[in-house]
This record gives C-alpha cells, sequence and structure tokens, in this order.
C-alpha cells in the first residue's frame, strides 16, 4: 500500500524521530513525503539523505521561493491529489486542506499537538475530512475524544523505537556522584528548571550529584542563567545537541523528565533501555511508559505556573490543558514540585532500590516496546481505515 506522508521537518522532536524510522526501515523509498515546512532541519535531512521530499508551500520544489500566501492551499491539495497513493497520513498537524483527497484516504497521527490545536474553523474542517485517527497513546486518544469527539476509526498505536545500540551493560549501580540526567527540545514547557531547583535543594542537603541537560532550543540561555542564580553551574553540563544518544544516557544514572505536558515520552522510554529509572509527572501518556514504583517514581504535579515563574523566574508557556490520566479529565497545566523530585532522587540513592528499579526498566522496555510491534500495529491500523 502506497503511502503520503504530510508533516512539518523544520525541526526535529519526537513525532519527526519517529517518521524518520518509519521511512527508513518499511518505506522501502516507495512512499511520498510533502514537507509543510520551507526547510529541513539539518540533523533529519542527514538521516534521510535520499528520500525525495515534495514542499507543500513551494512554487518549485528546487527553489526556497515561496508560493503566495493565497495560493499555498490550492497549491497543497494539488500536491495531494497529484499523489497516487492510498491512504495520506497527517502527522501531528493540521494542513491547510480545502478538502478530502480526491483518491487517499484521509488518517491522522497524533503525537500530542492534539492538546493545543484552538477549536476553529481551520481544526474542526480537517477534522471533519477524516477518514481515520491514529494515537501515540491512550491519553492521546482520551483527549481527542474530549475535545473533538470524531466519529471516524480510532486506532491507539503506543510509541515504540529500534533497540538502542552500544548500551553499557555494566552492573547498574549510583555513582559517586549520582549522574542525574534529562534531554529534551530547551523550551519551559519541558521544565528544566525544575530539574535545575532540584538541583539547588539537592546540593544544598549536602548530596554530590551532577545534572547533564542534554538538547537545543530558544530558552536554553534562559536555563543557563537559571543555573548561575541559583550557584549550581560548576555542578550542571549544558552538553546541547546529541547525534549519538548511547553516550549520553550510557553517562546517567537517573533520568529526570519535568513538562507540564507528555503525550508519550519517547526519550523516558530509551532512558528505560538503558536500565535507567525515570522520575515523570502522572499526567498525559507518562504512566504508559513507565510504571510507578517498578522502574520509575510517579509524582503528582502539584505547583502552579504562577507559583513556578516565582520559584525559577521562567515563565511556562502553555496555555492549554493537560490530561489527567487518574481522574480521565482535561486540569490546567502545573509542573512537578522541586522538593518532590529531591526526595525521589534520595530514595533512589540507595543500592538496593536503584538496583531493583534498574532490573525492571531494562524488562519493560524489552517486553513492552519491542520497535516490530510498532509497524505491524501501525500498518494494521492504516489498512484497516483504508479498508483493506
Amino acid at each position: 500500500m502506497k503511502k503520503l506522508h504530510i508533516i512539518n521537518l523544520a525541526k526535529m522532536g519526537g513525532v519527526e524521530r519517529l517518521f524518520i524510522q518509519y521511512i527508513n526501515d518499511f518505506s522501502g523509498g516507495r512512499d511520498d513525503v510533502i514537507c509543510i515546512s520551507n526547510n529541513v532541519d539539518p540533523a533529519i535531512r542527514q538521516q534521510i539523505p535520499q528520500q525525495k521530499i515534495i514542499f507543500a508551500n513551494r512554487l518549485f520544489n528546487q527553489t526556497a521561493l515561496k508560493a503566495p500566501q493565497f495560493l499555498r492551499k490550492y497549491l497543497l491539495q494539488w500536491r495531494v491529489n497529484r499523489s497516487q497513493a492510498e491512504v495520506a497520513i497527517v502527522w501531528d498537524l493540521v494542513p491547510g486542506l480545502i478538502s478530502k483527497p480526491k483518491r487517499a484516504r484521509l488518517v491522522y497521527y497524533d503525537h500530542g499537538c492534539s492538546w493545543r490545536y484552538p477549536l476553529n474553523a481551520k481544526t474542526l474542517g480537517f477534522m471533519s475530512r477524516l477518514d481515520g485517527v491514529i494515537s501515540a497513546s491512550y491519553a492521546s486518544n482520551r483527549v481527542m475524544k474530549h475535545r473533538f469527539n470524531l466519529a471516524c476509526p480510532h486506532h491507539v498505536v503506543i510509541n515504540r523505537i529500534i533497540t538502542p545500540t552500544h548500551i553499557d551493560n555494566h552492573q547498574p549501580a549510583p555513582d559517586s556522584p549520582l549522574r542525574i540526567g534529562t534531554a529534551s527540545r530547551q523550551v519551559s514547557l519541558k521544565g528544566i528548571s525544575v530539574s535545575l531547583l532540584m538541583m539547588k535543594e539537592l546540593l544544598d542537603r549536602g548530596h554530590n550529584v551532577t545534572l547533564e541537560v542534554a538538547g537545543k532550543g530558544p530558552d536554553l540561555e534562559a536555563f543557563i542563567a537559571l543555573a548561575r542564580r541559583l550557584n549550581i553551574n560548576k555542578h550542571v553540563t549544558f552538553s546541547g545537541f546529541q547525534q549519538d544518544m548511547s553516550v549520553f544516557f550510557n553517562r546517567t544514572d537517573v533520568y529526570m523528565s519535568t513538562p507540564v505536558t507528555e503525550p508519550f515520552g519517547l526519550s523516558c522510554m530509551e532512558a528505560l533501555y538503558y536500565g535507567i529509572p525515570v522520575i515523570f509527572p502522572v499526567i498525559d501518556g507518562q504512566p504508559e511508559v513507565i510504571k510507578h514504583n517498578e522502574c520509575g517514581i510517579g509524582l503528582m504535579p502539584t505547583v502552579s505556573v504562577t507559583e513556578h515563574e516565582k520559584l525559577s523566574g521562567i515563565h511556562v508557556d502553555f496555555p492549554y490543558e493537560v490530561y489527567d490520566p487518574v481522574g480521565d479529565i482535561m486540569v490546567p497545566p502545573r509542573l512537578l514540585s522541586h522538593l518532590a523530585c529531591a526526595d525521589a532522587v534520595e530514595r533512589l540513592c540507595d543500592r538496593q532500590t536503584y538496583h531493583r528499579f534498574s532490573q525492571n526498566a531494562k524488562n519493560r522496555a524489552l517486553t513492552h516496546f519491542d520497535y516490530k510491534l510498532f509497524k505491524t500495529d501501525f500498518d494494521g491500523a492504516l489498512m484497516s481505515i483504508a479498508g483493506n
């Protein structure tokens, strides 16, 4: 079954990473790709160098000259209809389509953007044209139903990644100093500031700890400045974008995931493969990745955005609701308490506890997140929607 993929490739993120794996491993160069952005992130292009990419908004594909704004939706529609694909997959965005594709069944893949879509004519018009939805988590499925209540078929295909290579299989035990790590796009909603406040607390309690923050993004300098204000910068390393994440994970003892929203944490899943216990908020799809008290410690977010800004000076820009998986309701965003995070780290400092969590992490990764199942489930959902 030939497929058309519609995606924004301007920057690397979780959905782009999953798309790259799918294209490289299962497409065989047969699928069409329409890119909504006018350029492709070099980190993405490096991983799919042979893939032909059609740019939705360019007048001519070989030049960066954009079509006039009023023509772009017609140009996109023409390019979609020109494809001979049986199914068109829209990866986590709302494109400016003016009608259903003439040939392909229209499928929306939600990786978390459904939390943020405005309920306007463009969004609702696109949703009404869908033949099916695939969600990356049960949380995504519930958010879609809470917000849009679509009549079309809705499948859940949980995120999975290819088993990482170069895993250091040394006996798991926290080292001294205890090496804490977090990796994400450097934006306020990822809650990096929570980890920095936690580091200050742990150092004040007399613990020998370090923190590595991997990733790039627009709020990186604000986080660096906060580390300086807290006088913890000698204990924190901002290591930037990591091409080879195995190096980062192999030198990490505890992984911090502190976002205000996370539909399904790929980096948390990757940490489990390396036997790294994860501290995480019980929001959205996080509990679907990490099992509380088995391979990580789940904490309820209790700090409001306003309270966190008073503590850190960092304004978390997320004016949307998040999914509470305990109550199955949408709630205002909150952040983790840095004090509760420090308590969780102290619990993992016990060697026996750490060893148990670490072994459970590896077992969960191997038994629940086999990437071959993603391909089978994803293509199975597509075939069901396409009627094959």
